[in-house]
């Protein structure tokens, strides 16, 4: 009886346990100032960008012009605007006249990229276990 009642409990604070980590992520952003119809990015940490977390419907292609949040150590640490190539090019863009970029074969975009923050460097990135962990 007392095995049986151990396990009971046990499944108990596992299923809580489970329950919460499933419940603080939204609450962590939300705290991060990351509103909630912002996702992360499939690319993980990258050096000099941190995370990213993109407004995106699933099952809806990707459209321009959109607003990329990037995301370290708990904070947003900067943005990224990014615009159809198509719509032409401006002169804050980071990338030069004529020479839009292009992500996974996606349409060709200009971009134009504020940090608010440092962003991470490789190193970071390699201690890093989430965009939520706080810098060391």
């Amino acid at each position: 009886m007392r095995t049986l009642l151990a396990g009971i409990v046990c499944l108990f604070v596992l299923s809580t346990s489970v329950f919460a980590a499933e419940n603080s992520a939204p609450a962590v952003a939300a705290q991060a100032g990351i509103p909630p119809h912002y996702k992360p990015g499939h690319s993980g940490c990258r050096s000099g960008a941190g995370y990213s977390f993109i407004a995106e419907a699933a099952g809806h292609p990707s459209t321009y012009p959109k607003l990329i949040l990037r995301v370290f150590g708990g904070e947003v640490i900067g943005v990224v605007f990014e615009a159809d190539a198509a719509a032409g090019w401006k002169p804050w863009y980071d990338q030069p006249a004529g020479r839009p970029v292009s992500h996974g074969n996606g349409p060709a975009h200009y971009s134009q990229s504020l940090y608010f923050k440092p962003p991470p460097t490789a190193d970071d990135c390699a201690r890093s276990v989430g965009p939520f962990t706080k810098r060391n």
